[in-house]
């Protein structure tokens, strides 16, 4: 019998929740597989068909946590009233109240990826999948609705602010202030220095500078110290047509 999507992320979520529940108390080398499958009422094959591992189960709840994200972005009426600012410190503030729940579990996945290393950084950023889109759009509208201009490299910005995501969590993880209130106030500080980049045309200049300095020195230093090739003529034509962008 073929099994739906909806059942399929209904036992997924299961499983996380019951992975979350057993490593908080256990720590994650002590929660076993086997021992969570049957915290989730799950059977171990069907476990291993949803994580093959301990650390996809790790991925797996951040990804997880970003489609619950997504859901609740939806369902505010008046959401695509609110400024870029705005959209994008209410996505932040959605993903730590989500974490505070779980903050134990996260403290654990932090401690692993920031401090023993265990878990790779590299790792964590294939989860960032959701999050990206869910910035992506907000970009695109606020483009086209003339709040702010493209910016220079507008495809690499989304994953430019899951970086200050990761940074945030990071933060977070280690504020011990009352209310997170040491936290509450590096966004919006730091929240006030991005909306002033895409506001301000110091991003294009920047990028115009780049161009400058990538276009007459390196290839000064490449004519100099290079051989004539065809392959250095296409480097020159590219560079050439990219500072015309």
């Amino acid at each position: 019998m073929k099994i739906s999507k909806k059942a399929k992320a209904k036992t997924k979520a299961k499983i996380i929740r019951s992975s979350v529940d057993l490593i908080t108390q256990k720590g994650f080398k002590n929660a076993s597989l086997r021992e969570i499958a049957k915290n989730a009422g799950v059977s171990n094959p069907t476990i291993y068909n949803y994580f093959p591992n301990k650390e996809k189960l790790l991925y797996g709840y951040i990804e997880h946590q970003h489609t619950i994200t997504a859901g609740i972005l939806q369902e505010i009426d008046d959401f695509h009233t609110y400024t870029l600012r705005e959209q994008l410190q209410t996505l932040i503030a959605t993903e730590l109240e989500l974490y505070l729940e779980d903050r134990e579990f996260v403290i654990q996945i932090a401690d692993m990826v920031f401090v023993s290393s265990s878990v790779k950084l590299d790792a964590i950023y294939e989860t960032k999948e959701k999050f990206i889109e869910i910035v992506d759009e907000m970009l695109r509208v606020s483009i086209e609705s003339g709040e702010i201009k493209e910016p220079p490299f507008r495809d690499y910005m989304p994953m430019l602010f899951w970086d200050y995501y990761i940074a945030v969590v990071a933060y977070w993880v280690e504020d011990d202030s009352e209310s997170f209130e040491n936290t509450t106030q590096f966004i919006d500080h730091s929240m006030g220095v991005i909306e002033a980049l895409l506001h301000s045309d110091i991003l294009s200049r920047v990028s115009d500078l780049g161009m400058f300095l990538l276009k007459t020195h390196l290839l000064s230093a490449l004519q100099k110290y290079t051989a004539p090739q065809k392959g250095l003529k296409i480097l020159k034509q590219k560079l050439e047509g990219l500072s015309d962008v």
